[in-house]
């Protein structure tokens, strides 16, 4: 009578340690998101990055479109003078929601002026960036 509860405890045990391993295997998988915003910090200091935060301060989730979960991303193709004052604008790729379209643009025009052009670039320069709406 003795014997047979002990095989069961060794058969208990065995799924334990695979599940520590299962863990084990999952944690690798978790390191590479960290290098992914590490890489979007040096951008940051990269004229692009020092766009796209202004735009950010500028960005407005319209109200409508967030009470109706509208949620999208919008490319917005711009073109800049060196001073960073805008020359043109233009939807390249909409989100499928005109309010959240019509917000794009209108970050835009708030940020403005951008970050002037670097030296190193040619002017007036297009460029075409994303401007996100996601509710968190």
């Amino acid at each position: 009578v003795i014997p047979p509860p002990t095989p069961p405890l060794p058969t208990v045990e065995s799924p334990a340690p695979r599940q520590q391993d299962a863990s084990v295997a999952a944690a690798p998988l978790t390191p590479p998101l960290p290098p992914g915003p590490s890489e979007a910090t040096p951008g940051r200091d990269s004229w692009e990055g020092r766009v796209m935060a202004r735009l950010e301060r500028f960005r407005r989730y319209p109200n409508a479109a967030r009470a109706r979960r509208q949620e999208g991303i919008v490319q917005v193709r711009v073109s800049l003078a060196r001073n960073g004052t805008l020359l043109a604008l233009s939807l390249e790729q909409s989100s499928g929601f005109p309010l959240l379209d019509q917000a794009a643009l209108e970050t835009f025009r708030r940020a403005a002026p951008l970050p002037a052009v670097p030296d190193e670039r040619p002017a007036p320069v297009e460029l075409s960036f994303p401007v996100e709406f996601f509710m968190r």
